[in-house]
């Protein structure tokens, strides 16, 4: 009893003793007192809460597409067998992966949109797609949005990317009313 007791009251001198050895031994011993030779300040020194991590805004990013972008023709015939190869890369996570955003009608992922830096495009919006050619829309496909929509290019070739053109035409819908 004796023996458990002794070990009862060393297991904690042990314990504050190990922590006062890993501060010092990392140079933070949080009683002492320095000063900043650059700033003249005096301040306690100890674990101080880091800042939040910045983020970079990428809100306002946008598509940096070539001025003839929009002149650029689908070699692809749109085809039942091209739609569907497009659906398949649309979905596929290794490939389009573009189901994650927009969702499957393309109207948005709700489920996603808190993941997100910004709302996606609704590609969905026969208004909005018939304003865009097959070429912008490729382009817009080929080298996404620097830290909003990742480039297609670096993980299709540039017919499973007119595929997805493709597909991405089919979603396009008149507006319902309700």
């Amino acid at each position: 009893m004796w023996k458990q007791n002794k070990l009862i009251m060393i297991v904690p001198v042990l314990v504050v003793a190990a922590f006062v050895v890993t501060f010092r031994s990392l140079g933070q011993n949080p009683t002492s007192t320095t000063t900043n030779k650059n700033q003249g300040d005096v301040r306690e020194r100890g674990i101080q809460p880091s800042a939040p991590p910045t983020q970079q805004d990428f809100s306002k990013n946008t598509w940096e597409l070539p001025a003839d972008a929009d002149k650029t023709k689908n070699p692809v015939p749109s085809n039942e067998e091209s739609i569907a190869k497009g659906k398949e890369l649309y979905l596929a996570k290794a490939k389009g992966n573009c189901v994650f955003c927009h969702g499957e009608d393309g109207a948005g992922n709700a489920e996603n949109l808190p993941k997100l830096r910004r709302k996606p495009a609704n590609i969905s919006s026969k208004e909005r797609m018939d304003k865009m050619t097959d070429g912008e829309i490729f382009w817009k496909i080929s080298k996404g949005i620097t830290g909003i929509m990742p480039a297609g290019e670096k993980r299709m070739t540039e017919e499973e990317r007119w595929q997805v053109v493709n597909f991405v035409r089919t979603l396009a819908k008149e507006p319902t009313i309700n």
